[in-house]
């Protein structure tokens, strides 16, 4: 920051700058266990929020950045029950956390309506795995998927910045994993794509997953990969990180690394860049190197490493600032009013 000749002037410029830089969430094994961090947006005064011997992974900002909901597996601790994992919330600096499901179930995936009233996430309670809502004060759950006569699951939900819709993972028995939209009550879900989804290119099958709204609500990113059957095995041939409109038209492929392993990606700058976690030269082999987390800048292609830990680095989710209020976080959602036919 430039050195202002008033003294107090700079120490207010000191002061707001604490709450409008940019930070990062992740999940990390640079401890030995798996715990959730946060870090500037150049890698920098990375610090740990949980601190726990069960696995913490994927946090997600609220809409404001003044608190951060993820996911912790219950049974991760060698109590030899099987996998349950919980959603819990937490404040920004990792305070006041709590549990808010205990359903001897899967739950995951969270998004949060702009408003941060609700958040949408995935769950295995019903036997299959769909897309619920939340309402935070009351804890009321309602179920928006319904996967029970078809078969295939739905996850990994993203709510639109303006509440109106949400866009997710549907997977097609048979036929891989695409990304959908349905209205914010569950209505109307419909192939982004608009029925030109192939299903296999030559001998690969092709999925597509984590669907991620622009920050202005216009395109939708994901990640697209190859899978290639062979005798005995399955091997992902390639991977791609795709931003289409936000009617499914006008794909662009990122310019990344062919024979990177590419994961769980996130807009980050607010659309003018992306973040991922990922691995060099590992796609078409088993993982013998570690996860770090990138950025890449969607005007010069230019990727950078953020993090270097002993351990994997992954799922990371950016935000304007821990205690600023961003543009999406203004945006009231519609759902209540859609699920009350108004």
């Amino acid at each position: 920051m430039r050195i202002h000749k008033h003294w107090f002037f700079s120490l207010l410029m000191l002061s707001v700058s604490t709450f409008t830089s940019a930070d990062i969430l992740f999940t990390s094994f640079r401890d030995g266990s798996s715990n959730i961090y946060v870090m500037n947006d150049n890698g920098g005064q990375v610090r740990q929020l949980t601190n726990s011997a069960m696995y913490d992974y994927t946090p997600i900002w609220s809409p404001d950045g003044s608190r951060i909901a993820f996911i912790r597996d219950m049974h991760s601790a060698g109590t030899g029950k099987g996998q349950q994992d919980d959603i819990f919330l937490m404040n920004a600096d990792g305070s006041n956390m709590q549990r808010l499901t205990q359903h001897l179930a899967l739950d995951g995936d969270v998004t949060w309506s702009p408003d941060g009233q609700y958040f949408a996430f995935a769950s295995s309670r019903s036997g299959e795995i769909e897309i619920y809502v939340m309402e935070l004060t009351s804890g009321t759950i309602t179920q928006l998927t319904d996967n029970s006569k078809e078969g295939g699951l739905s996850a990994a939900p993203d709510w639109s910045p303006d509440g109106h819709h949400i866009a997710y993972t549907q997977v097609i028995p048979g036929g891989g994993r695409h990304i959908y939209i349905m209205d914010a009550d569950g209505k109307n879900p419909r192939p982004i794509l608009k029925g030109h989804q192939p299903h296999m290119i030559g001998k690969n099958l092709v999925s597509r997953t984590f669907p991620r709204w622009s920050p202005d609500g216009e395109q939708i990113l994901y990640l697209e990969y190859e899978l290639r059957f062979e005798p005995g095995k399955i091997i992902r041939a390639a991977n791609r990180l795709i931003v289409v409109d936000k009617n499914g038209r006008h794909p662009k492929v990122l310019d990344l690394p062919e024979k990177w392993r590419i994961g769980y990606e996130h807009w980050a700058e607010d659309g003018a860049a992306i973040l991922f976690h990922g691995v060099k030269n590992a796609l078409t082999q088993p993982v013998h190197g570690k996860f770090e987390i990138y950025r890449y800048h969607l005007a010069s292609s230019q990727i950078t490493n953020l993090t270097n830990s002993p351990g994997n680095d992954q799922y990371p989710n950016w935000t304007r600032g821990s205690l600023s209020i961003s543009p999406r976080g203004k945006l009231a959602t519609q759902w209540a009013r859609l699920k009350a036919g108004k």
